[in-house]
């Protein structure tokens, strides 16, 4: 939970106040301890202002930076703009906490503040403002470096853990004994297409055990695939279900299995009858693969409906910064699955 401004501002004011009481305490040692430096208060509010002063300073434009420039995307712009910033802002407030200093503590006029000062005191200022601007962002790079590859690590449990669950997912017990009964309606009436449906059956079982080990596959291979899955569901049922498929360029790669799982959530959500036909279209634009389907939604929605999709966003999250893009209107229900151009991406 983020810390509330004013409880910041109070912690600030005392971090202040406690580098203010260290620093009079090493003066004091270094003035022969003697008891009317230490009893002298200006001494301590003139440490405070320097304190202060350049701390906001710094934390405001610290603040600022950060809110503009992500560690993650800009870490070499952060660093540059962040040492050079603070060296500028860390002068700038040592300048405004000397005004405090001479005209405010100890009561000097401007004139005589302006005519007191040397380059020499800016010149430490600048050192210090160096040293600790490079010992901060060597801890925020450090942190980045930590955070990266705790997050690098997170997304290869994730991807893991959704690979898994797609295994799990993949090719529902419903289908297997759905298949298993028009095979066995089909031996009694149609023994020539009983044999076609047990080898494109075998086919769809061959893919899922060569693929179940792999990350990416090419996108011929899950075309050629899912041409075979959606024949077995067209011999199921019959004029109720029809697809077409118009990809021409099939040089890119996706994941194993996400248009088996996409078709059967159309399958799954929809009506499939001759009155009312569910139509699978399968094609390829500049940047996606599209599977659309006409929306006949059933009566009662599976209460798993959008765990698939969400499983499959989890997966082409890990080789791809293209999210998925799933679009619903009236009449058609369409998911655009980002083309992968790397085999090893």
């Amino acid at each position: 939970m983020k810390t509330p401004p004013l409880q910041q501002f109070i912690r600030f004011v005392w971090i202040s106040a406690v580098i203010a009481v260290f620093i009079h305490l090493i003066n004091y040692m270094g003035s022969g301890l003697t008891v009317n430096y230490l009893t002298n208060y200006k001494y301590l509010l003139v440490n405070f202002s320097y304190a202060f002063i350049i701390g906001i300073f710094n934390i405001t434009f610290i603040t600022l930076i950060q809110s503009k420039f992500s560690w993650r995307e800009e870490p070499k712009t952060l660093i540059v703009l962040g040492i050079l910033g603070t060296v500028i802002v860390s002068v700038l407030g040592f300048f405004i906490a000397r005004i405090v200093h001479s005209l405010w503590i100890y009561g000097y006029t401007f004139q005589y503040f302006l005519n007191n000062e040397s380059l020499t005191s800016y010149i430490f200022a600048v050192l210090i403002a160096i040293i600790v601007s490079l010992a901060f962002h060597a801890y925020y790079f450090y942190k980045f470096g930590a955070d990266a590859e705790l997050k690098a690590q997170k997304e290869i449990v994730e991807h893991t853990k959704a690979k898994h669950k797609a295994l799990q997912d993949q090719l529902d017990p419903h289908f297997l004994f759905n298949s298993l009964s028009v095979l066995a309606s089909l031996i009694e009436e149609d023994p020539k297409r009983a044999t076609e449906f047990t080898t494109s059956l075998s086919k769809v079982y061959r893919y899922v055990l060569d693929q179940r080990q792999e990350d990416v596959v090419s996108l011929s291979s899950e075309l050629d695939f899912a041409k075979v899955y959606l024949n077995l569901l067209a011999m199921r049922f019959e004029d109720s279900l029809s697809y077409s498929i118009n990809v021409t360029d099939e040089t890119a790669f996706t994941i194993p299995l996400s248009l088996q799982l996409l078709i059967e959530n159309a399958v799954k959500h929809n009506k499939v009858t001759e009155r009312q036909p569910l139509h699978i279209e399968i094609f390829k634009t500049e940047s996606f693969l599209v599977v659309q389907n006409n929306v006949n939604p059933k009566a009662q929605e599976s209460n798993r409906n959008g765990i698939g999709l969400k499983n499959i966003k989890n997966r082409f999250e890990a080789f791809t910064e293209i999210p998925i893009q799933i679009e619903k209107d009236a009449t058609k229900f369409r998911v655009k699955l980002p083309l992968i151009k790397n085999q090893y991406a």
